[in-house]
């Protein structure tokens, strides 16, 4: 059995079986072993009572149920904080996961995995440290696109889309699914769908994993929903059931009773639109 493979079953026991299970079911080395019974001690940790400002660049820890979430403060939109994922799986990190040392010890930080918080579930968290400053530099260059790839001394290996390292960005995005969704998930659903255009200039040029999942506007917010193969348009709620325009790539629309939401079909695979630059091209506004 290759070594990435034996980490990755570690990897996969940790998220989905108690301490007992994994000891009788696959036999770990001493390092994996260790890391896991690391993890069972640190459910027991409680947050100090002091609570550290939520600034740009702190590091938290917080479960899903016995997971353990790691994660960075990336940017703060209204209410929300934009957070980034992070892991000590750095054996399985690819060319999209950056390499930094916290507190004598080897994270990545996901680039491609981004989610929300609100600020009282990130006073629940634990406080865990902050990320060096040329670091998070480092972050933000790549996902604005200052830089195209991260340096070589700082990230994984290189992997391909059936890789050991691509299913670990696939169960790491499914460990913070529900929190990807709360910028709206209080809207609910209404079944409004407009078929997209075939447009090149919102197809993704991005290597695969970078890519995100959600963008903002101008009275609206943008959802990739991958497994329906489709985008969420959810609208202002203060524009819910007025009249407005719509105007969605180079089409307009005229709406009598705005909606909650409205499902944009395209023609290519979800997977292949980049949410950012179809935000770009909708403009939401009401009509006096």
């Amino acid at each position: 059995m290759r070594e990435i493979e034996r980490i990755y079953l570690a990897y996969l026991n940790e998220i989905e079986k108690s301490l007992e299970d994994i000891e009788t079911t696959y036999k770990l080395d001493p390092s994996s072993k260790e890391k896991i019974k690391r993890l069972f001690t640190l459910i027991n940790i409680k947050p100090e009572k002091k609570q550290e400002k939520i600034e740009i660049g702190n590091i938290y820890l917080t479960f899903e149920e016995h997971i353990p979430i790691y994660y960075i403060i990336y940017d703060q939109i209204d209410d929300l904080y934009e957070v980034l994922k992070m892991s000590d799986w750095v054996e399985l990190g690819n060319e999209n996961d950056l390499l930094t040392r916290i507190n004598d010890e080897w994270f990545i930080v996901e680039t491609w995995n981004n989610f929300y918080l609100t600020a009282d579930q990130i006073n629940r968290s634990i406080f865990y440290g902050k990320i060096p400053k040329e670091d998070f530099d480092l972050v933000r260059k790549f996902l604005n696109g200052e830089i195209k790839e991260l340096p070589k001394e700082k990230r994984g290996l290189k992997a391909g889309e059936s890789s050991y390292q691509m299913k670990f960005h696939e169960k790491e995005s499914e460990i913070v699914r529900k929190y990807k969704l709360l910028p709206f998930e209080q809207l609910s659903e209404i079944e409004n769908i407009i078929e997209l255009p075939p447009q090149k200039e919102i197809l993704l040029e991005l290597v695969a994993g970078k890519e995100k999942t959600t963008a903002f506007g101008e009275n609206f917010v943008l959802h990739k929903d991958l497994e329906n193969n489709r985008v969420e348009l959810i609208l202002s709620e203060d524009l819910k059931g007025k009249e407005g325009i719509i105007t969605i790539l180079d089409q307009t629309y005229q709406i009598d009773h705005i909606p909650e939401k409205i499902y944009l079909k395209p023609t290519e695979e979800i997977k292949k639109i980049d949410v950012e630059k179809l935000a770009q091209k909708i403009s939401v506004r009401e009509t006096k």
